[in-house]
């Protein structure tokens, strides 16, 4: 009885173990996803920006914020931390002068630009002479928001839209797995073909996936201070990247796991259907001597 339970186990152990690291890939994209959504999941961030507290305009930054819009005082909004995300934005060390019931919160990746914090983190940099034929000469604003870039990552620098597509499709595979790990069911050969193309399109579509996260992070760490005069600072987002490629690392072991599974029930098959010919031709040579020696009894 334990040695049948065994090599039950052990038959099956490669369908197993893709079956686990499926399960994995499961959780480790959901978790890349709904990162930065809610404050419990804020840690796993795509890139995070704050003020450079060593740039010469960072006293231009505090004296922008010295200030009060209406009675909510702005001061120590320099010190805030921005985590962007494949869905949402999350914004930490809120001061408390500004909002004592709330420390950190977060946004949807869209539609910040209704919120409170969005316009308050608009700061005023230096005004730039311009003219015009209509108005003459006048001063134009330059003005940087840091909660804006934050949005602007996450709506168009990378997209969930593929992250997304790659959930789902896991989950597909995972049960289409259990479903050829179940002994005595119809249709396995089938279903087992329909698995491993699934799996090698999962690792085509989350390899460009990993790829876009990965050019992602990295463009933004390497654009933003330069663009911002150095204004601004980038902290990639390891754990994300790491999630990422782990993802795929597991997704490509299990679609080498899964064809080799393919090919060998392939060739089984071709065996036994080599096994059911060779058969034919003996068979069909006993009924023509069986009919022979029918026919010469007669005469």
């Amino acid at each position: 009885m334990y040695f049948t339970a065994i090599w039950f186990f052990l038959k099956r152990m490669p369908k197993v173990i893709a079956m686990l690291l499926n399960l994995v890939v499961i959780f480790l994209t959901i978790f890349l996803l709904v990162g930065c959504y809610n404050l419990s999941n804020d840690s796993t961030f795509l890139v995070r920006y704050r003020f450079d507290s060593g740039s010469p305009f960072y006293t231009v930054i505090q004296n922008s914020f010295n200030q009060t819009n209406g009675t909510t005082s702005m001061s120590g909004l320099e010190e805030v931390r921005i985590a962007s995300g494949y869905m949402g934005v999350c914004v930490t060390h809120i001061p408390k002068n500004y909002d004592k019931d709330v420390n950190s919160v977060c946004y949807p990746r869209k539609d910040l630009e209704n919120t409170s914090l969005y316009s308050d983190l608009s700061i005023e940099l230096f005004n730039l002479p311009s003219s015009t034929k209509k108005s003459g000469q006048k001063q134009l604003p330059i003005k940087l928001n840091i909660l804006e870039l934050a949005e602007l990552t996450s709506r168009y620098v990378v997209h969930p839209y593929l992250l997304m597509v790659a959930v789902i499709l896991a989950i597909l595979m995972f049960m289409m797995i259990i479903y050829i790990t179940i002994p005595y069911l119809p249709f396995k050969y089938h279903a087992l073909r329909a698995v491993v193309g699934c799996s090698a399109l999962l690792v085509l579509l989350w390899g460009i996936g990993a790829m876009w996260t990965h050019v992602g992070i990295r463009a933004c760490s390497k654009l933003v201070p330069s663009a911002s005069m150095g204004i601004i600072n980038v902290h990639k987002g390891t754990k994300a990247s790491i999630m990422s490629w782990i993802s795929f690392a597991f997704l490509l072991v299990e679609l080498c796991i899964l064809w080799l599974l393919y090919l060998k029930d392939r060739k089984n098959l071709i065996e036994e259907i080599d096994k059911v010919t060779a058969k034919q031709p003996q068979c069909k040579h006993s009924i023509d001597s069986l009919d022979a020696s029918t026919l010469g009894s007669k005469f």
